[in-house]
This record gives C-alpha cells, structure tokens and sequence, in this order.
C-alpha cells in the first residue's frame, strides 16, 4: 500500500516506512533494527523525529503520516487539509496501523 507526503505528494509504499526508512537515518544498523520492534508510541520520540529530521522525514503520530520526505522541494509547504484529515484519521483509529494505510491508501492521502 502507498501512502503520500502531504507537502510533496511522492507516494511512500507502508513497508518501506515500516522497515526500511529508519536506516536512512545516522542510527547504526543494530539501532535501526532494534526500532522496528519498538512500540508504536515509541517509535517517534524526540530522538528517533531528530533522527529522521535530518535524513528529511518529518512525521504526524506514526509514520504512515509522512508529513515531509526526501523528495520534498526546499521551501516547500504542506498541505494544510492533507495536515488535518491524516491527523483527523490518527486520532480516530489510534494504534491500527494497518488500518490508517488502508484509508490513506483509498483517500490518496
């Protein structure tokens, strides 16, 4: 399933955030690979945002909601009803991750 940046609109398919985005960040490989069995709420603390920050992601409350990406143009500003419907669409399904990529996939948010 691919879900979309909502300032640049680049699709990022669900297993590549899942699995893989995490090593484009300056964590070592057994960092990355510990994050990925973190829990859910755990996975975006303030040292994991800082890490993906700087590799040019920047997330809602999962990372499903990819609010900037690599891909993003310098300058570049979201969407602000993309913001509010995938923020919207977090807080009413909370955890289900499978969930939130089925309804931003069907959205083409």
């Amino acid at each position: 399933m691919d879900v979309h940046c909502s300032t640049c609109r680049e699709p990022w398919d669900t297993y590549h955030l899942w699995e893989d985005a995490i090593f484009e960040t300056g964590l070592s490989d057994a960092e990355a690979k510990a994050w990925r069995s973190l829990p859910q709420k755990e996975k975006l603390n303030d040292r994991y945002r800082d890490e993906f920050r700087v590799a040019g992601w920047e997330f809602g409350k999962s990372v499903l909601n990819v609010l900037r990406c690599p891909a993003c143009p310098p300058g570049a500003v979201a969407d602000p009803e993309a913001v509010a419907i995938k923020a919207a669409l977090e807080d009413v399904l909370g955890a289900d991750e499978d969930g939130l990529a089925a309804m931003l996939e069907e959205y083409n948010l």
